[in-house]
């Protein structure tokens, strides 16, 4: 068997090394492959340098622009895109199985299952509709969105979220009950596992540096309040921001930076606790990871993680309002033993229900069944 995944329109795998998830993004194929015999074709807005990137077996790497000429123009490129059916239609037409990464370049698939027969899983690792609204996105945006999101309802053949919360959203917007299907984000526990090694008493926070992330609320408690050193690993358009709050205001913050993922599980076992206190989250990876490796997790109580951390028992839910941050340290203070329990609590979560292995007998299921 094999299957053709189209990447996220305008990524490749280029994209992803400089992003450093080259590795945990590729890791499901890898583990089918050699579990199951099945092959995987990437079809990747790249060029000749993805070939470089990857020699795995199984997995074949088809980048668009060296068989389409790019252009400096972007609607030049969207228009473009159209035709990748035609020109990898020996690849797609040899394929059992379609699949996209994201929502986002899913017309491409959808041409090809129309063209080719060939059943479509489309995945979404977030739901772009509910993003665009949540950031605010204009009108033309979110029609676009709203569009995209029905017709690859009705033309794939099953249809992943990652969330419940992003499964009742779908369902209650568009029907498709039968349709849509939870499949959340993985986690390799034999690379994400807790060394019991002693940690610092101090705080980690992994992810893009920007709006969502709401590194606001941390840098405005860091000002008012004394706490736990806090260790900040990635980038993004909030970077110099952060680099320079730190600096004026003496904040103890340590700015690390980029991480490549496959470096991350020590450090999420050098620290004791982790933190994400996003405005929004689809099914985030950096807190599941850390909830693997033994991490004293607290979150913001939003959905994609008041539906992941379930408070007081595998970790801790906060409103991400002023002096929150204070309060809970305050209260670790007395509950020493408890979170040894919490801990043990968020190990066994993860295994259950986001293991490499468990989610790669379930994309198996989902081959089979299509």
């Amino acid at each position: 068997m094999k299957v053709t995944l189209f990447f996220t329109y305008n990524v490749s795998l280029s994209d992803w090394k400089n992003a450093g998830i080259l590795s945990r993004e590729l890791e499901i194929y890898r583990y089918i492959y050699k579990n199951y015999n099945i092959r995987f074709n990437l079809v990747t807005y790249g060029d000749r340098q993805d070939f470089e990137l990857i020699d795995l077996d199984g997995i074949e790497i088809f980048p668009v622009y060296t068989r389409v000429k790019f252009s400096d123009y972007k609607y030049i490129n969207i228009f473009k895109s159209f035709t990748i059916p035609f020109v990898f239609r020996d690849i797609i037409k040899d394929s059992s199985i379609l699949k996209t990464n994201q929502l986002k370049g899913s017309w491409v698939a959808i041409f090809s299952k129309i063209i080719y027969r060939k059943p479509l899983i489309i995945r979404t690792g977030y739901d772009l509709l509910r993003w665009s609204i949540y950031e605010n996105k204009n009108i033309w945006n979110r029609t676009f969105v709203f569009l995209l999101t029905k017709i690859s309802l009705i033309f794939s053949n099953q249809y992943n979220v990652s969330s419940m919360s992003d499964k009742s959203f779908l369902e209650k917007r568009f029907g498709n009950k039968n349709k849509i299907k939870l499949r959340p984000n993985f986690v390799d526990t034999n690379k994400f596992f807790n060394t019991n090694f002693e940690r610092k008493e101090e705080i980690l926070f992994v992810g893009r540096l920007e709006y969502q992330k709401n590194l606001d609320f941390l840098i405005d408690e860091y000002k008012n309040y004394e706490l736990p050193q806090l260790n900040v690993i990635g980038t993004g358009t909030y970077s110099d921001r952060l680099q320079n709050e730190i600096n004026q205001n003496n904040l103890n913050i340590n700015y690390i930076g980029h991480v490549p993922n496959e470096d991350l599980s020590k450090y999420y076992n050098k620290f004791k606790f982790f933190i994400l206190c996003s405005h929004y989250e689809g099914n985030p990876k950096a807190l599941i990871e850390s909830m693997a490796c033994g991490s004293i997790v607290i979150g913001n109580n939003i959905d994609g993680i008041n539906n992941i951390i379930s408070d007081n028992f595998n970790g801790f839910l906060i409103n991400c309002e002023q002096g929150d941050l204070k309060k809970i340290f305050d209260n670790f203070k007395l509950q020493k033993n408890n979170l040894v329990d919490v801990q043990l609590n968020a190990i066994s979560f993860v295994r259950q229900n986001h293991s490499l292995e468990n989610l790669a007998k379930l994309e198996l299921s989902d081959y089979t069944k299509l």
